[in-house]
């Protein structure tokens, strides 16, 4: 009687396993451990915006824009002027321990719960889905020119 319990105990374990790998084996969806597409180096860190008190865009190698979405809340994310990474291997990625460190009255290590490498088209999207209008970039040539001087044709 024991060893007919103990066998069905043993193939429900490894019926449950078996759904359990079919099912996270899916190449249709993509789990965010799963690419190196959605980590950054620290070093090619460039800019940040924040987007509300849990969300916000980072620039990182050649202004490849990055949407960071914290674990819980910073109570000081939009009033602050730099954050710091915590990291361990250089690489800013959604899992391993990384965290966003926010330097407000009270500092803040916040665990990051997803990074998601955007593309131009998402973000815009992000920039609408939060209410942002998309930063003007002046090119560094036309940053001394005046605006309401005709152009000169020589």
């Amino acid at each position: 009687m024991k060893t007919e319990r103990l066998a069905g105990v043993v193939l429900s374990a490894l019926a449950l396993s078996a759904c359990a790998a079919a099912g996270g084996s899916s190449t249709g969806s993509r789990a965010t451990f799963e690419s190196y597409d959605d980590c950054f180096f620290a070093r090619t860190l460039s800019d940040w915006r924040p987007l509300d008190s849990r969300n916000l865009l980072v620039f990182a190698a050649g202004r490849q824009p990055y949407h960071v979405q914290l674990a819980t809340p910073s109570r000081s994310l939009n009033f602050e002027d730099a954050i710091g990474f915590y990291d361990r291997d250089g690489r800013i990625c959604p899992y391993g321990g990384d965290a966003v460190v926010v330097n407000g009255l009270i500092p803040d290590r916040i665990p990051i719960a997803s990074i998601r490498r955007l593309s131009e088209g998402e973000l815009e999207a992000l920039y609408a889905e939060f209410g942002i209008r998309r930063p003007v970039v002046i090119d560094a040539a036309d940053a001394g020119a005046d605006p309401t001087a005709p152009e000169s044709s020589n």
